[in-house]
């Protein structure tokens, strides 16, 4: 074994165990990994939604994407992608998929005919009212246990490591 690969070994198993008491899984470093920590904190979110008792008519995904149009009329399709970190291709599809269920509205310009122009028809609007309680800030699906101004310190924070400006609109 390279010397620096049995440094790095030594040091990972020099670290004392953490564990989880509820399932007896050692996390070890990734406890301290914000990746995997928003990770689990989407799954578990995730997990409570399924296990809800309101009929969700969109996804997580669905909603975000939605939204994002419905607040910006004319959003360019690849522009909202690339925002999103959604490849080309599968943003296509979400797209036929919200114009085969009358959700939105594809236009492409007469004079760039590579553009697709996004905007929101009365079903999508009326889709995202359905999905707000959901999915909104307030949402007791969102607090995982947080109290309402840890939650709120907790969603400033994410602002900041992902670049997205506060505002006071919801």
């Amino acid at each position: 074994m390279p010397e620096h690969s049995q440094g790095a070994t030594a040091q990972l198993n020099d670290s004392p165990p953490v564990t989880d008491p509820e399932d007896g899984l050692n996390f070890g470093g990734l406890r301290h990994n914000t990746g995997f920590l928003l990770r689990m904190a989407w799954l578990q979110v995730r997990e409570t939604l399924d296990q809800s008792e309101g009929a969700i008519c969109l996804s997580a995904a669905e909603f975000t994407i939605l939204q994002v149009i419905a607040q910006t009329p004319g959003v360019r399709q690849g522009q909202l992608a690339r925002a999103l970190y959604i490849k080309a291709a599968a943003m296509t599809r979400l797209i036929r998929g919200f114009e085969d269920r009358g959700l939105v509205i594809r236009t492409i310009p007469p004079k760039n005919r590579r553009t697709v122009m996004l905007s929101i028809r009365p079903a999508g609007l009326a889709a995202l009212e359905k999905a707000r309680v959901t999915y909104s800030a307030n949402s007791p699906y969102e607090s995982g246990g947080l109290t309402k101004a840890e939650q709120q310190d907790l969603n400033r924070l994410l602002r900041k490591y992902c670049g997205i400006a506060p505002t006071e609109q919801t």
